[in-house]
């Protein structure tokens, strides 16, 4: 886990419902910047607690799995596709690796057709 001090600079929504945001940091570290680099196009919790609220605490962080409800079916797997190949596969580009992956199950589906 990464714990940066940050502003909160701007927000965009898009097209799918979701919201692009960014951040600005202070001055990072060297080891700050490579472990944003490790987890660069990751999937996880952001939370931002203004510096007027206090301190960040273990209490304002999440302990639930990421609620997949109401999701559409194509998001739930393109999601639980990106984790697996962050976990088991991790090289190359995750789209690359998707669209080659549905091709494989479109596949099997062609060939089960009389």
């Amino acid at each position: 886990m990464l714990r940066l001090p940050g502003y909160f600079t701007g927000f965009r929504s898009k097209a799918d419902g979701s919201a692009g945001l960014t951040f600005a940091t202070q001055e990072l570290t060297g080891d700050d910047f490579a472990h944003l680099k490790m987890h660069q196009g990751g999937f996880g919790w952001l939370v931002f607690k203004p510096m007027e609220a206090g301190e960040l605490t273990e209490a304002d962080m999440p302990s639930e799995q990421v609620e997949e409800e109401g999701l559409s079916p194509s998001k739930r797997l393109y999601n639980r596709m990106f984790v697996y190949w962050k976990q088991k596969i991790n090289e190359g580009e995750f789209d690359t690796w998707r669209k080659q992956q549905l091709d494989v199950i479109g596949h099997k589906y062609i060939d089960k057709l009389d």
